[in-house]
């Protein structure tokens, strides 16, 4: 593994040479016979109702095709513990969206965003802090949480949030089959917080600005300088580190904390992740409690690791409802590849290695 910093400057790669043209070839056309004409869509004059019943639509913010009423629900938001009495998380593998952030201690947690999929398992559940709000905000999302810090709860009124919190609603129950004990076993269902958002008469659809995705996937530009990254890690702090390993067959990235795989306590399938942005704020300790405030409204640099390779990023967050926005080197707005995306939030003084083996 090699530092990020001034080596990423040496290793950089310029991907803008000459290509000899490869004779273009037709596709096969493959003609099955058992075709039922009446469903047949014609591609010269195709029915968009139909192809859409058929192939579905993109998700507005991982870019994979789901049934169209699977995306027009409202976002939903969720506060995960990931204190190390409270792993493994249970759901955090359906999660579209996934933000890590440091809190008091030596600790990180996750605000994992939901709009197409329902997991009957969420959890563990925990408390708020504001830069999760700020997070969460930005996909209009109902948040979900226990309680919260002063702060945050202050916010979460001012801010006239659709929330559901642990404290007051019968949506959460305590679950000790995995032995885990509280505070690190409060778990929820998505069938529950939908029921919950429709009789405290939040508004059912979502009013938010998409991320861009690709059609399909797609190598980074060719003229954008980047470095390989079948592997990379992230230290937190000197007792905890996350990191990724890349496969090429599947184009994702597995995900490690503390170089155990990360698992889906629901299903027990591993954790694995399309695109991932590391997104670099300034950070100060609020208290002696250790709580943190975390610049998210405000610019910054960062990068952006998808397919194998990594680049150079900046970003920008104006007000609290703004969605964040993520730049290449040239100022263009980022295109992600579609699939899931973790945004792993580091201060200016995070360790990061990045390896071209694994």
């Amino acid at each position: 593994m090699r530092k990020l910093g001034l080596i990423l400057l040496l290793l950089l790669t310029i991907g803008c040479g000459n290509q000899q043209n490869e004779p273009e070839q037709m596709p096969e056309i493959i003609v099955d016979e058992e075709i039922n004409e009446d469903e047949h869509i014609e591609l010269d004059d195709p029915n968009e109702e139909e192809v859409i019943e058929k192939i579905g639509v993109p998700s507005p913010i991982s870019g994979i095709y789901y049934p169209e009423e699977a995306t027009s629900v409202r976002p939903i938001a969720v506060v995960l513990d990931n204190h190390p009495a409270s792993r493994w998380q249970a759901g955090i593998q359906q999660a579209e969206i996934v933000y890590e952030c440091e809190v008091e201690g030596p600790y990180t947690r996750y605000l994992a965003i939901y709009l197409t999929e329902s997991p009957e398992h969420i959890g563990p559940v925990r408390s708020a802090r504001p830069y999760f709000l700020e997070f969460a905000l930005e996909f209009d999302a109902v948040f979900v949480h226990v309680g919260g810090s002063d702060e945050a709860l202050i916010k979460i009124r001012d801010y006239n949030m659709a929330n559901i919190s642990g404290m007051t609603s019968g949506e959460f129950w305590r679950y000790y089959d995995t032995g885990k004990e509280a505070p690190n076993n409060m778990y929820t269902a998505m069938d529950n917080l939908r029921e919950a958002q429709s009789y405290m008469n939040f508004r059912q659809e979502g009013n938010y600005e998409s991320w861009q995705f690709h059609e399909d996937f797609t190598p980074m530009d060719e003229c954008q300088e980047t470095v390989t990254c079948l592997s990379f890690a992230i230290y937190y702090n000197s007792e905890y580190h996350v990191s990724y390993d890349y496969d090429e067959l599947l184009r994702t990235y597995r995900r490690f904390v503390n170089g155990k795989e990360h698992m889906d306590e629901l299903d027990e399938s591993a954790v694995t992740v399309t695109n991932i942005i590391i997104q670099k704020v300034n950070k100060r300790v609020l208290d002696s409690v250790g709580r943190l405030s975390l610049d998210t409204l405000s610019t910054g640099e960062g990068y952006y690791v998808t397919g194998g390779e990594v680049m150079e990023i900046t970003w920008e967050k104006s007000s609290i409802r703004e969605k964040t926005a993520y730049y290449d080197e040239t100022g263009k707005a980022l295109v992600l590849n579609p699939g899931k995306t973790w945004v792993q939030i580091v201060s200016q003084n995070t360790v990061i290695e990045i390896g071209d083996e694994q």
